[in-house]
């Protein structure tokens, strides 16, 4: 990368063990029924990643990846039994579910455990005006645990409902998936809100966001929306509150890892070390404790 970056914290990856867990959305009979699916639908294991990385990794964040949702703490045993690397772990939860408090429980019991997940999409605003959920993310903040929430950024619906948690729960900490998916228009007043409501998150000191996820929106994004995105960020909310991060594998659909964060440090140039340094590692070991 540079002599500047000796190594970086990639806080969204995902690793498969196919022969082991369930990962039925990543079964060709199942949803999401992407045409590239097979590309990603294959064991990956932590030296993959490590050399797709060429040895520069100093550490990871793995996100659950459907290894078994009824049981989530089997997906963090077997990486806690196989990962050799620094990493922290993003535990799946089902925050409706009638034993979510055990859940959160037993997941806190593992060491790697930092945050739990439950994929919000469209149903973010329903469901984080849920009491259940809304009891489960309280009590997961009572246990130290963050939350990754994945959803769309430009709906007001959602983010005003997460406001309301984040008022009534002000040491539940947040880090939002995939944020560099802004509306592709700029123009358009989508992209308005996206701005708007990632400062109102922002502005709470309980949020953070992942550079991320790019190709989730358009496989064959380019390095100059990139960099627009990520300047419209560093605009708009404290750099302290940002990382880079890949989603690897599924980066894979656009360039080779490494390319990928060759390109993140190509397009922070202009900034200077200290800043680099927050987007690549040092705000991931913040966000996701490491020691």
């Amino acid at each position: 990368m540079s002599q500047h970056l000796p190594g970086w914290i990639d806080p969204h990856i995902h690793l498969f063990a196919l022969r082991e867990g369930q990962y039925h959305w990543l079964k060709p009979s199942n949803m999401p029924f992407w045409p590239d699916k097979s590309a990603i639908a294959k064991n990956t294991a932590e030296n993959d990643l490590f050399r797709a990385a060429r040895g520069q990794l100093a550490g990871f964040v793995h996100i659950e990846a459907g290894f078994d949702n009824q049981k989530p703490w089997r997906e963090i045993a077997f990486l806690e039994r196989h990962c050799t690397l620094p990493f922290r772990s993003v535990a799946c939860i089902d925050l409706t579910e009638n034993h979510v408090g055990s859940h959160i429980d037993k997941l806190k019991t593992y060491s790697s455990v930092r945050g739990l997940r439950h994929i919000l999409d469209d149903d973010a605003g329903t469901l984080l005006r849920r009491p259940n959920v809304q009891w489960g993310l309280r009590h997961m903040a009572a246990r130290g645990l963050g939350f990754d929430a994945q959803f769309d950024l430009a709906d007001i619906y959602a983010v005003r409902a997460l406001l309301y948690v984040l008022e009534r729960e002000p040491t539940l900490r947040i880090v939002v998936n995939h944020c560099a998916v802004a509306p592709l228009s700029t123009a358009h007043l989508a992209f308005k809100m996206w701005r708007n409501n990632l400062r109102c998150l922002a502005e709470t000191g309980q949020v953070a966001f992942k550079f991320s996820g790019l190709e989730m929106q358009e496989r064959n994004w380019q390095w100059p929306r990139a960099s627009f995105v990520l300047n419209t960020l560093l605009e708009t909310v404290e750099i302290s509150q940002l990382m880079f991060a890949s989603n690897y594998p599924l980066c894979r659909w656009r360039m080779p890892y490494e390319k990928l964060w060759q390109g993140y440090l190509d397009i922070t140039a202009p900034l200077s070390d200290e800043q680099k340094t927050a987007l690549f590692s040092l705000n991931a070991k913040h966000w996701y404790d490491f020691v």
